[in-house]
């Protein structure tokens, strides 16, 4: 993995960072994610990790001395040929703190899962059953977090794939609810529109 940082009054001069991981693991999403973790005003790069025995953990580098340091992960999940499907990344149960949501294996356990980050440690926080966000041979992930007013919820599909969900985080309770009938990817973005 590459990362690149143009030049900018904020955060200083061009930058590139690289890192190899060993041959028995490999990056495996459609794309990393930014964002600043730790309040630095820095990003964090957060990626899906996979070992070829241990399957996939949601990962988090950062950059130090123009190298990508793995600085954080949840484990892994514990079989090969398992995979995860991140939601997005925000506080999203309004505690200053960031959590980060993904589905634990989308298309078997179905499983909704946050993890807060504190002093740059991922500790984990709530589990839901019973929800996903991609479907096999889908060249993207199905959903994502909005905010309507209230607060960030977390937007994905029922496991069947019959209903758009709503997840809110309260404390570190789950509570989700339909918003309405999946019909496609247009009834998931009319609900991340808040529509």
């Amino acid at each position: 993995m590459t990362f690149v940082r143009q030049g900018s009054p904020e955060h200083g001069p061009y930058l590139q960072a690289e890192i190899t991981l060993p041959q028995s693991r490999v990056f495996e999403d459609i794309r990393p994610r930014l964002a600043d973790l730790d309040g630095d005003g820095t990003p964090e790069i957060v990626v899906v990790e996979s070992d070829m025995q241990r399957g996939a953990q949601l990962a988090v580098y950062s950059v130090a001395d123009d190298k990508l340091v793995k600085t954080t992960s949840t484990p892994f999940i514990g079989q090969r040929n398992r995979w995860l499907a991140p939601i997005g990344i925000a506080d999203l149960d309004g505690d200053g703190q960031i959590e980060l949501a993904y589905i634990d294996r989308p298309h078997l356990a179905k499983r909704l899962r946050i993890w807060r980050i504190k002093r740059g440690e991922l500790s984990h926080v709530a589990d839901m059953d019973g929800l996903t966000n991609h479907r096999i041979g889908d060249p993207f992930i199905t959903g994502g977090i909005r905010d309507c007013g209230e607060g960030p919820e977390l937007v994905t599909v029922d496991g069947n794939w019959q209903r758009v969900m709503v997840t809110r985080l309260t404390m570190t309770a789950l509570r989700a609810r339909p918003v309405g009938a999946f019909s496609g990817q247009n009834s998931v973005e009319a609900a991340l529109d808040c529509r």
